[in-house]
């Protein structure tokens, strides 16, 4: 925060900035602790703790970009949901919906992470998001491994 005198755009901008983004810096300790469950890893030593939080580091970044999108851009294409394009089609034929926004691939994230996407539900939190995008790898390589298999059919 600045506590000068602003005169300009640019200095209001620079000063309003740090508080502009500390939702993030908070959302991430939300994301790595409860949401994926840090703190329930039982590691026998320091490397694999390591191992794991470093995983769980480019999860939460993902999730935590995610519900920026959503709250920013919730209308937009669901190809800026940053999933790859066949990370995306595989979600739409898993959720069984055409998911053609950001809102909706959250949503369906949501869903297959257990939320029940009711009207006065909100929006799903850390740990159904994580859920749900747990499944996605999964379901990505069945559907590789089932592309790869087609020639035993």
């Amino acid at each position: 925060m600045c506590d000068a005198t602003v005169a300009a755009f640019a200095q209001a901008r620079a000063c309003a900035l740090p508080s502009s983004t500390r939702w993030v810096i908070e959302a991430y300790p939300k994301a790595i602790k409860p949401g994926l469950g840090a703190e329930r890893l039982h590691l026998a030593s320091a490397a694999r703790l390591f191992a794991a939080m470093a995983l769980m580091r480019v999860v939460a970044l993902r999730l935590i970009a995610l519900r920026e999108r959503l709250r920013r851009h919730p209308d937009a294409e669901a190809a800026q949901s940053g999933l790859r394009p066949l990370a995306l089609e595989v979600w739409r034929h898993k959720s069984g919906r055409p998911l053609r926004t950001v809102r909706e691939v959250a949503l369906a994230s949501g869903r297959l992470g257990g939320h029940l996407n009711r009207t006065r539900d909100g929006l799903p939190g850390w740990q159904t998001l994580w859920h749900g995008m747990n499944t996605l790898p999964a379901v990505i390589e069945g559907v590789l491994m089932a592309h790869r298999l087609q020639s035993f059919g």
